[in-house]
């Protein structure tokens, strides 16, 4: 069988659009392009019978996700509906949008992008606060300073200063 082109990637969102489980969503755990399948989360759950090899070991019935082709799933977007791929090149770099709202679906790229958005708004804050704490020009130099110095209390009693030793005799 020849490798299938797919727009899924391993932890897209994803809703199954045929077959016994349609309607249901998940998280995609495995793509396998040679087959044209992937796994999602919860979806085409099967049971494995496993037989106990010895007499210490119980026998098991295993339920796991088992692989679904890929035409019967559709990425879900940040729109909330499921939703066809296009892709498209933004800032020389080549990435998967929604064809319904052209939000970008692909993660690592949407946080390159949220960062850059970040360190944007730092510089303009920084920009901000440097044009603030400029220095103060001569004549506008604000008297701040007061007396550290506290004046004694009215009702405070005068000390009486004693007569120092003076080494004489």
């Amino acid at each position: 069988m020849d490798k299938v082109k797919t727009n899924i990637r391993r932890g897209d969102s994803v809703v199954v659009i045929a077959g016994k489980d349609k309607g249901k969503k998940g998280k995609v755990m495995m793509v396998n392009p040679e087959d044209g399948t992937c796994i999602v989360e919860g979806v085409n759950i099967i049971i494995k019978h496993k037989k106990a090899r010895s007499a210490q070991q119980k026998s098991s019935r295993e339920k796991k996700a088992g692989p679904i082709h890929i035409s019967n799933v559709q990425i879900l977007c940040k729109c909330g509906k499921a939703t066809r791929v296009g892709h498209k090149s933004v800032n020389g770099k080549n990435v998967r949008v929604c064809v319904r709202c052209n939000e970008v679906l692909d993660k690592k790229f949407a946080k390159v992008k949220e960062k850059a958005k970040e360190t944007e708004a730092e510089a303009t804050d920084k920009e901000a606060t440097a044009e603030k704490k400029q220095p103060l020009k001569r004549r506008e130099v604000k008297h701040t300073a007061e007396s550290k110095v506290k004046a004694p209390a009215a009702s405070a009693k005068p000390t009486v200063a004693l007569p120092r030793k003076t080494g004489g005799a």
